[in-house]
């Protein structure tokens, strides 16, 4: 048979000296916690600090893809103004080719011209004589 369990006894009331340990611990936690809370407030401080510059800074990665869209646009732009720039080109060397030959055309009238109205004088002065 089992002998019946014996009342247990009550711990000990804590001396002095742990009374003392317990209250400079204490003390020692309440001085960090106090730390803390303050170290914590300055950075709550610079977090409300920074919110205007992070609004501005969405505010500038939206311009920054508006700028993106825009210059997309423009290099299609400028691709196909470039085509045309390069089309035009080609027709300017040919017209400038058939100025050339037409300005040798002219030219050689011109001493035509100057022949008939060689010509032309002589016939004059004989018709008034």
């Amino acid at each position: 048979m089992k002998t019946p369990k014996k009342p247990s006894k009550e711990p000990p009331l804590p001396s002095q000296d742990e009374y003392r340990r317990f209250n400079v611990l204490q003390e020692e936690l309440i001085s960090k916690f106090r730390t803390f809370g303050e170290s914590l407030s300055s950075v709550r401080d610079d977090v409300n600090s920074m919110k205007p510059k992070l609004d501005k800074l969405d505010k500038l990665n939206e311009d920054v893809e508006i700028l993106k869209s825009a210059a997309r646009s423009h290099t299609d732009a400028i691709r196909a103004n470039t085509e045309a720039t390069r089309a035009n080109t080609e027709d300017i060397r040919s017209l400038k080719e058939a100025v050339q030959g037409n300005t040798g055309a002219i030219h050689a009238m011109q001493v035509d011209l100057k022949n008939i109205n060689g010509r032309l004088e002589v016939v004059e002065v004989k018709l008034a004589s």
